[in-house]
Formats: C-alpha cells, sequence, structure tokens
C-alpha cells in the first residue's frame, strides 16, 4: 500500500514523530504545563492514526516482512511511540501510566516478533497477575547476609552479558541510523535504502522498548511496595486522590474478526470527536444551537457585562416588538398566564413543611 493511499494517515504519522522527536529532546520539566499539552497533542494524533491504520487494514497476521510495503513499515512504530509518550503523562496516576505504557511496548515487540524483526523473549507481564494489585503485594524478608547460589550467579552473568550485547546492538544500529539518514538526504536515494531507513528504526526502537519495560517492572514492584507500607502505617500516606477510570489502550487490529476490537479487548474508539458529536447533535435538532442562543445563564455568564447588557436590551426589543405587532402566540401566552394567575393565588402550591 502507496502513501498516495492514504497521504493524511502518512501525514499524521511524520507530525506524531516530529512531536515525538520535541518531547525528547525538551529541556522543560516533565511536569510544565507547555510540554504536557505537547504529549497530549502527540497522543491523540497516535491515537487517531492508530485508528485509521486499522480501518485501512495495513497489517495482516499471514504476511511476512519482505511482503509489507516500505511505506507501510513506520506505522510499526504507532504503539511504541504511544507508550513512550503515556511514560511521561503526569495527569493521572503513576501505576495507571504504568499498566498503559506496559500494553503499548509488549504490543510494539510481539507484532515485530511476528514480522520477524526481532527474536527477544518477553519478560514477565506483572500487571496479569493478581498478586500484583496493591491489596497482594508480599513482602519477602530481606536476606542481606545470604550469599548467592551458583545458579542465582549464572543467571546474574547471563543477564549481565545480555545487557552488554544489547548495548552494542543498540549503538551500531544507532550510527548506521546516522548514515542512512545522509544518504536520504540526497533526492536520488534508492527505495531499498528508505526500506532499511525504516527497518533500522524499528530495530531501534525494539531495544528502546526492551529497556523500558525493565525499568517500568522496577518503579511498578517499588510503587506496589510503597501503597502497602502506606496502608500499614509504615509511611506516611498523601492526601487520597479520587481513584480516576483506567484509560484503554488504542491499538492496532491484527484481522478482519477483530475490526471492532482495538487490542487487549477492549470496546472500539470513538470515531468521531465530542466537537463533532455536538455537532451533528445540533444538526440533527437534539441540542439548541449556541450561534442563535445566549438565553441560558452559563451562555449569560460567559459574556462580559457589555455583551450581557446588549442580550438583555436585544431580548427587551423583541418582546416590544411583538406587542406592538400583536404577535398572535405572544397574545394567546399572555392571556394563558393571566387566566392561571386569576385562579391560583399566590403561595397556594408552597405548602412543603407547614405545620
Amino acid at each position: 500500500m502507496a502513501d498516495e493511499e492514504y497521504p493524511s494517515v502518512a501525514s499524521l504519522l511524520e507530525k506524531s514523530l516530529q512531536i515525538h522527536q520535541d518531547v525528547q529532546k525538551s529541556i522543560l520539566p516533565t511536569s510544565s504545563e507547555e510540554l504536557q499539552e505537547k504529549i497530549k497533542e502527540g497522543i491523540d494524533g497516535l491515537i487517531k492514526t492508530t485508528v485509521l491504520v486499522s480501518e485501512l487494514g495495513v497489517f495482516s497476521t499471514n504476511e511476512t516482512l519482505d511482503e509489507l510495503p516500505t511505506s507501510s513499515i513506520k506505522f510499526l512504530l504507532l504503539p511504541v511511540l504511544l507508550g513512550s509518550l503515556s511514560l511521561k503523562r503526569t495527569d493521572i496516576d503513576r501505576l495507571e501510566v504504568l499498566r498503559l505504557a506496559n500494553v503499548y511496548f509488549r504490543d510494539f515487540i510481539i507484532r515485530c516478533r511476528q514480522y520477524k524483526l526481532t527474536d527477544v523473549s518477553l519478560p514477565d507481564d506483572q500487571n496479569d497477575s493478581d498478586t500484583q494489585s496493591e491489596e497482594n503485594v508480599v513482602h519477602k524478608p530481606s536476606s542481606k547476609t545470604a550469599m548467592p547460589t551458583p545458579e542465582e550467579l549464572q543467571a546474574m552473568a547471563r543477564q549481565r552479558q545480555e545487557k552488554i550485547r544489547r548495548y552494542k546492538e543498540t549503538k551500531a544500529i544507532g550510527e548506521r541510523l546516522n548514515d542512512l539518514k545522509k544518504v536520504l538526504d540526497n533526492p536520488n536515494y534508492s527505495d531499498d535504502t528508505l526500506r532499511e531507513y525504516n527497518i533500522t528504526m524499528v530495530k531501534k526502537f525494539i531495544h528502546e522498548s526492551l529497556d523500558e519495560l525493565e525499568s517500568m517492572a522496577m518503579e511498578q514492584k517499588m510503587l506496589l511496595e510503597m501503597a502497602a507500607m502506606r496502608r500499614k502505617g509504615l509511611v506516611p500516606n498523601p492526601a487520597a486522590a479520587s481513584k480516576a477510570k483506567p484509560f484503554k489502550p488504542i491499538l492496532i487490529t491484527r484481522d478482519a474478526l477483530r475490526k471492532n476490537v482495538f487490542g487487549m479487548g477492549y470496546p472500539s474508539h470513538p470515531s468521531i470527536s465530542v466537537e463533532d458529536f455536538y455537532d451533528q447533535r445540533v444538526r440533527d435538532g437534539w441540542f439548541p444551537d449556541p450561534s442563535r442562543s445566549q438565553n441560558c445563564l452559563q451562555d449569560r455568564a460567559a459574556l462580559d457585562p457589555e455583551a450581557e447588557k446588549e442580550a438583555i436590551e436585544r431580548e427587551e426589543e423583541e418582546k416590544e416588538k411583538a406587542t406592538e405587532q400583536d404577535n398572535p402566540e405572544k397574545l394567546a401566552k399572555d392571556r394563558k398566564w393571566d387566566e392561571w394567575r386569576d385562579t391560583h393565588r399566590r403561595g397556594w402550591g408552597n405548602t412543603y413543611n407547614r405545620s
């Protein structure tokens, strides 16, 4: 599938990639409002792109990397970009941030394994275990004086060798990526060069995802243990915040049977924004048109004093004009109100709590 068939999707991805690079290079504090707005913009664009890629059926479970068009390879990055930006969010609970990012990173690596871009084994998913909840964290007694067993020493040595190997590969991939960037600056580059560049970029993010998953697992364990200690009164309990509803990751669908489901059993993502939904309801006559009416208290409150005064004067003029023209509808309404007041004395209906 070529870029010409879905130019808007390709441009959305390029914009999201640029936002991701800007966020990664930013020197602003993570909690700054400006950076958080940029992160939110990037996440919204990536979610929209993910939904469009799913609808277009860019990926299939029965195709290989050789069958995947060069222009489609970059779309493999959607979940890892979402995971990377989600990790920097400060507007939701940190444990929820880790859970959300974990889903995205794992989905990215699983898809890359399907296309034989990597053969790495994913670490155990801590979010699948009930024992990792705050209520079920078990504290094992520390044994600082105990010597590690031969098996533990061997496992530690293998882990160290794996980290060294991964570090060397990551460095080599980064160098190759910089070389390919220079070649792509030449307008006469070949499709093979572009394809290698896209594949190399995906491999770079695979290594970064594995590092992030390891760091997130340690952070999640620490946060759960701290929560358990707070419940036991061992550490001060911060002001309790209202627990927000868990966010739903938006993932790329894998086949036609999952067109209405965007990953991990979550329901489909809305296809229109809240603003578009409201505009549609206005057109259908369900909601009032805000451009034609400013009679509600909320609209009045949004006006400045001068605008509010003009709105009141405009209402009075309309009433006077209707009276002068003997508007039948207004006359009938006034007569009905006068008749009702003749038969209902003031205060008759207010009998609540009277002895």
